[in-house]
């Protein structure tokens, strides 16, 4: 992970440079910098959740111009596939994004977006909220995806950066109790302070039994996974009830092992679900509005020379910080 001088990017035909105020260090850019998922690919600049100022346009850009505050969506979709024409461009069959595959991102003074990918930063939202649009997007669209009915009980693994905002997210949806667990006691804290009804550390208490205590002994109606691994995985289908609704977030491994008969026989939704739609411009709303208070997940803000020391200690487990974000 070295830093590196490398060329000012130029805008191409659609395409704006934006100067990268803010971006954070997203958990799957750490996989993709240990090699453990496969979705980098090196040589690369990545850096996919992040805000900034427009500094050039490319010809036929009409909508921006310099100086203009900026937050981007960093996924490139092509328009025309069925996913994207049935209103699902997340998972558009063409798709690549910024920071991603191998288009270079915003881990760097400046960055190449095509103008399609822009949307406006209120001037009352800081750089550094801005990196975290996407982020809360991502959750938004977990709980926007889970059938959660006002008061349910809701049970969500891992209290990591998306795990914690889609805490808050849920709150916004009328969740009722709100079950975190997590193994790092740090992580839970920050999971109470941002409201959580119980923050569970399940190597020392019993999950299941304080599950059953909020939700009744049948189990919790909706459980969101938000790590990716074949523990929790697993977990999230001895929480739900018969007939619950599972939703898996989490994308650490690429494979998992899975009990089939248990989702048959107790008739469990599961629902994978990837990225966002819709929600980017309500996650912006709803950091303007105040809706959703994203500070105390910020916990370092460091300059962009500090960036491969904070990859090398967030993949040796080191650094347990929620989210850090770079200021190039």
């Amino acid at each position: 992970m070295p830093l590196r001088d490398v060329p000012v990017p130029e805008p191409g035909p659609g395409d704006v440079i934006v100067n990268v105020k803010a971006v954070g260090v997203c958990g799957s850019d750490v996989h993709g910098f240990t090699g453990s998922t496969g979705r980098r690919i090196p040589p690369m600049v990545m850096g996919h959740e992040f805000s900034g100022m427009i500094s050039a346009v490319g010809e036929g850009v009409t909508g921006h111009k310099p100086g203009d505050r900026v937050v981007v969506q960093p996924i490139i979709t092509c328009g025309q596939c069925a996913n994207c024409l049935a209103g699902m461009p997340n998972i558009c069959t063409n798709r690549s994004g910024v920071g991603m595959m191998r288009r270079d991102g915003a881990n760097a003074e400046a960055v190449r977006v095509p103008e399609q990918l822009l949307y406006a930063l209120p001037p009352e939202v800081p750089w550094e909220q801005g990196a975290l649009i996407e982020p809360l997007a991502v959750a938004m669209h977990a709980a926007n995806s889970s059938p959660i009915r006002l008061m349910d009980t809701v049970v969500i693994l891992g209290a990591g950066t998306i795990g914690l905002l889609t805490l808050l997210a849920c709150r916004l949806k009328g969740a009722g109790s709100v079950i975190v667990s997590d193994l790092s006691p740090h992580r839970l804290e920050v999971a109470r302070q941002l409201g959580a009804d119980a923050a569970v550390n399940p190597a020392k208490e019993d999950l299941g039994e304080i599950v059953r205590k909020h939700a009744g002994p049948a189990g919790a109606p909706i459980v969101i996974e938000a790590v990716g691994i074949t523990a929790t995985a697993k977990q999230s289908l001895e929480l739900v009830k018969a007939g619950g609704h599972v939703t898996w977030i989490g994308n650490a491994a690429p494979t998992i092992e899975i009990g089939m008969q248990q989702i048959v026989t107790r008739e469990i939704t599961v629902r994978g679900v990837y990225a966002f739609n819709v929600e980017f411009g309500r996650a912006i709303e709803a950091i303007r509005a105040g809706r959703v208070d994203v500070t105390p997940i910020m916990e370092q803000i460091v300059p962009l020379e500090a960036g491969p020391q904070v990859y090398h200690d967030l993949a040796k487990g080191t650094l347990d910080a929620i989210k850090v974000v770079l200021t190039p």
